[in-house]
């Protein structure tokens, strides 16, 4: 759970800028940078922002879409019913070995395929001949947040507080970007762009090891 708060981001943002009084920068444009920061975050790092839930599977098909909120899929742990592990399996593993698997039938599904370049959709195999209900984790994007009150809102930001810093950066990426015709704001609006990235690489051991142990 996040503990800063929205209105720290965006003064110390402003702090930043040199512009305490919101003359170059209103409240609300950094708001909406904030918003569009987060946004960047879980693009980035989608596991930064997900769901955990148990999931009812579309019945009689290997296809499977995530729920309307969802952004990518992120892991199918196991089926509820049985406690069983949903193992993830590489596609040409399957079509190699079960060329009609899209067509198989089974009480339990025992693995899924996942495609980046259609992230919101996994395949199940074998496909349950009835509805079942499987555990699922997938990527979220968080709601915009609104403001009235800069001075004295509580509201905290909608990741985990690690990312904090990567929001303030891509926040001064975009302000400064709004000045971008001159040259010293357009390499200020680079240099924290550039920073914003490498403070999220700082965090990619989590995706490395989850690639290696799918590996396995």
């Amino acid at each position: 759970m996040s503990t800063r708060k929205v209105i720290d981001a965006i003064a110390q943002v402003r702090t930043t800028l040199v512009d305490t009084t919101g003359t170059r920068w209103p409240d609300l444009e950094l708001l909406n940078g904030y918003n569009n920061a987060v946004l960047a975050v879980v693009n980035l790092r989608p596991d930064a922002s997900t769901k955990n839930i148990s999931f009812t599977t579309e019945a009689g098909k290997s296809k499977q879409v995530l729920p309307s909120d969802g952004l990518r899929w992120m892991d199918i742990v196991y089926d509820v019913a049985s406690g069983n592990p949903i193992r993830k399996t590489d596609r040409t593993t399957l079509d190699d070995q079960i060329p009609n698997w899209h067509n198989s039938v089974g009480n339990r599904v025992t693995n899924w395929v996942f495609d980046e370049r259609d992230p919101k959709t996994a395949y199940v195999y074998p496909q349950p001949a009835d509805a079942v209900e499987i555990q699922i984790i997938y990527s979220v994007a968080p709601s915009a947040v609104n403001i009235t009150d800069f001075e004295n809102d509580t509201t905290t930001i909608s990741i985990d507080d690690s990312y904090f810093n990567a929001i303030k950066e891509y926040m001064l990426y975009e302000a400064y970007s709004k000045d971008a015709d001159y040259a010293s704001n357009a390499s200020r609006a680079a240099a924290h762009y550039n920073k914003f990235e490498r403070t999220l690489g700082n965090k990619s051991g989590v995706d490395k090891d989850a690639n290696l142990e799918e590996r396995k």
